[in-house]
């Protein structure tokens, strides 16, 4: 079962595709079918069911629904607390907006996106999210929390076989 998200996306909302615009019919279909949402909607038709109804983002998340809003102007702010993911689409990557407001932080490629991934780089309650170890090269990414520290440690506790035939002298010494 996936888990529900509100994802925003640049894109045009005047009705027709701009051929130099960032989000086009096959990149929209194409995020619909890799983040499996069940809807797709412009910024203007959210802000709408906001105002009508104030718990329509959490009614959203209680019926683990994952929509899709497309906002043309990323200038603009309102409602933008709502967003699980913010993501600003060009040239085929996906660059995922710290904190939803700030800087592009994570870029990945669009066929190779997923809900899981996006949720978990922004610490969505929905989705389990591992620990990560201090002083790990990659905090963010790859391996963390238990895994990493085990591979770490140098004492040999953690070690596949720690009483191989090699220092174990019950084995060595055996008749």
């Amino acid at each position: 079962m996936f888990p529900p998200a509100i994802v925003l996306v640049n894109g045009n909302t005047d009705g027709y595709e701009d051929p130099y615009g960032d989000l086009d019919s096959y990149t929209k279909q194409l995020l619909v079918s890799q983040l499996e949402l069940n809807e797709t909607m412009t910024s203007t038709e959210f802000d709408a069911r906001v105002i009508v109804d104030p718990n329509y983002p959490t009614l959203v998340h209680l019926m683990n629904l994952r929509i899709l809003v497309i906002k043309s102007n990323f200038h603009d702010y309102v409602n933008r607390q709502y967003m699980d993911v913010v993501l600003f689409v060009k040239g085929g990557l996906a660059s995922i907006m710290l904190n939803n407001y700030g800087p592009p932080a994570l870029t990945l490629p669009l066929d190779r996106i997923n809900i899981y991934e996006l949720l978990r780089y922004n610490n969505s309650p929905n989705t389990i999210n591992l620990p990560t170890t201090p002083n790990y090269p990659f905090p963010r990414h790859g391996l963390g929390g238990i895994v990493a520290d085990e591979m770490r440690d140098i004492s040999g506790v953690h070690a596949p076989n720690p009483d191989n035939e090699f220092n174990n002298e019950a084995f060595i010494h055996r008749k």
